[in-house]
C-alpha cells in the first residue's frame, strides 16, 4: 500500500513540475509584422496596337496589375475598339497627342488642338471622364507649355528604354537597377520584346513586394494630389 501511495504521489509531483515548466517557459506569442505597402505606377506611350496592346491587357490582369496607356490620337482612330478594352479591363487612358508631336516647336493653337483634340476623342472612345493625364511626347516640355494648360504633365522617373533595346532581360534590368515605392516607369506599346518584359516584370514586382497600379492609382493610394504646372515624375 504504501509503495502505491508513493508512485501516485510521485506520479502528482511530476504532474505539478510538467504544469510550472509549461506555464513559466512558455514561447511567447509571435507578434505580427507590419511592413509598408510599395507601390509604382506602370505606364505605356504610343499605342494601342494591334501587334501588343491587348497581350499587355492580358498579362496586366493575370497579375492583378494596372497601367496607365498614354495614347495617340492617330493609333486610337486605328484602333477604336482596343481603346475601349485597355479603359474597360482596370487601366487608365492617358493623352500623349493627336500626332505626337514636338510640343515646343508648335504654336499654341497647335498644341491646345493636340492636347485637347486628343483629350475629346479619347474620352469618346473610351467612355472615361474626369482629368486626363498627359505625357509630352519625347518628354518635350518646357515651363511655359507647363503653365499654358491646366493639365497633369506627367514624367517618369525609371526608363526601361525598351523602345531602343528590344531585349527582355536588358529591358527588365533597366527597371530594377534603381527601383523604389512611388516610381513611375515608362515603356512602349508597339514591340513584341516589351510583353516578354512586361510579363518578366510584374513577376518580380509580385516577388519584391511592389503593387503595379496606374498613376492615378498611385497618387491615390499615397493620399495625394497630383501636381499642376511642374513635371511629374514620381510619387515620394
Amino acid at each position: 500500500m504504501k509503495k502505491l501511495q508513493q508512485k501516485i504521489f510521485n506520479l502528482g509531483m511530476a504532474c505539478i513540475l510538467i504544469f510550472i515548466c509549461v506555464l513559466f517557459y512558455r514561447e511567447p506569442a509571435t507578434q505580427p509584422v507590419f511592413t509598408e505597402k510599395k507601390y509604382v505606377a506602370l505606364t505605356y506611350d504610343d499605342g494601342p496596337s494591334q501587334l501588343t496592346t491587348q497581350a499587355l491587357i492580358d498579362l496586366l490582369n493575370k497579375y492583378d496589375a494596372s497601367a496607365t496607356f498614354f495614347i495617340n490620337g492617330n493609333h486610337a482612330n486605328e484602333n477604336k475598339e482596343l481603346v475601349k478594352s485597355i479603359y474597360e479591363q482596370g487601366n487608365e487612358i492617358g493623352n500623349h497627342t493627336l500626332d505626337h508631336i514636338w510640343l515646343t516647336k508648335a504654336s499654341q493653337e497647335e498644341r491646345e488642338r493636340q492636347i485637347y483634340g486628343n483629350e475629346s476623342l479619347l474620352k469618346f472612345l473610351s467612355g472615361q471622364q474626369g482629368d486626363m493625364l498627359v505625357r509630352p511626347p519625347y518628354g518635350d516640355i518646357n515651363k511655359d507649355i507647363l503653365e499654358e494648360f491646366d493639365v497633369p504633365f506627367i514624367m517618369w522617373s525609371v526608363d526601361s528604354r525598351d523602345w531602343e533595346i528590344r531585349n527582355a532581360a536588358s529591358i527588365q534590368d533597366n527597371v530594377f537597377m534603381h527601383i523604389e515605392d512611388g516610381d513611375i516607369i515608362i515603356m512602349h506599346d508597339g514591340y513584341t520584346s516589351t510583353i516578354e518584359a512586361t510579363e518578366e516584370i510584374l513577376k518580380r514586382m509580385q516577388r519584391e513586394g511592389f503593387e503595379v497600379v496606374s498613376v492615378s492609382e498611385l497618387f491615390e493610394l499615397k493620399n495625394k494630389e497630383i501636381p499642376l504646372h511642374v513635371k511629374v515624375k514620381h510619387c515620394r
